[in-house]
């Protein structure tokens, strides 16, 4: 049976902690684990960040004037023509980013709280209600402590 989390972040700053939402993971059953809620978190985010790129690089290519011929190798392709491969920004690799989060949740670079109770196992199984919510607690490294 499919089940829906809402993820919150929160930040502790030097004023006041800084809660907001993040998401609303949809996930295959309502038995999950840490491992694949910060799985399908990072999925998110990063089909949020490639988006974005695509989107950026579909309006530059948009802005080119298509009345002028774009011949390769002429003055107006090298100034205005469409980005080469080597010039298109990278997208974001979702199974580096995941082991990356995964190794953050392990040393303690951010916590994660499931219905208020702190969860220290990647490999726990909660189980989701429709009121549950998942807050990521991150963590900021003290100087000289």
């Amino acid at each position: 049976m499919a089940a829906s989390v809402r993820v919150v972040d929160e930040h502790f700053g030097a004023s006041a902690p800084v809660r907001r939402s993040a998401c609303e993971l949809r996930l295959a059953s309502e038995r999950v684990t840490p491992r694949e809620i910060i799985r399908r978190r990072v999925e998110s985010e990063v089909e949020d960040v490639n988006r974005a790129k695509a989107a950026h690089l579909e309006g530059h290519a948009r802005t080119r004037s298509f009345l002028i011929s774009l011949e390769a190798g002429s003055p107006e392709a090298r100034l205005n023509g469409v980005l080469s491969s080597k010039h298109k920004p990278k997208l974001c690799d979702v199974e580096h980013e995941a082991q990356r989060a995964l190794d953050a949740f392990q040393n303690r670079s951010f916590i994660m709280l499931f219905d208020d109770r702190q969860i220290d196992d990647a490999d726990q199984e909660v189980t989701l209600t429709p009121n549950s919510e998942i807050v990521f607690v991150y963590l900021t490294p003290l100087r000289g402590g």
